[in-house]
């Protein structure tokens, strides 16, 4: 539960500084917040949520590729947030 509390409080601290957040650094999060979603049995126990995650983290990755780190930075953010309602719906918090 601590781990899940410290992800949503860095989440927000990311969220309110967007501006000055690289792309890297977005990409870090959204890999840091699958890891956390995956080490929590997500895939299994909220999997629409997890696995949606997982695509926008793959787009995200394939945007910023293609050096269009606009597109990078929303999918990157989109990812965080479907990983956080797919742990929110994993310990009942929905």
């Amino acid at each position: 539960m601590r781990t899940f509390l410290a992800i949503v409080v860095s989440i927000f601290i990311f969220s309110v500084s967007f501006s000055e957040t690289t792309t890297t650094e977005l990409l870090d999060e959204a890999q840091n917040s699958l890891k956390a979603a995956f080490e929590s049995g997500c895939p299994s126990l909220a999997p629409y949520e997890y696995y949606k995650a997982e695509t926008y983290y793959r787009i995200a990755v394939e945007e910023t590729s293609k050096l269009n780190t606009k597109a990078g930075d929303a999918a990157a953010v989109k990812a965080i947030e479907w990983a956080l309602k797919a742990m929110s719906k994993r310990y009942g918090e929905e």
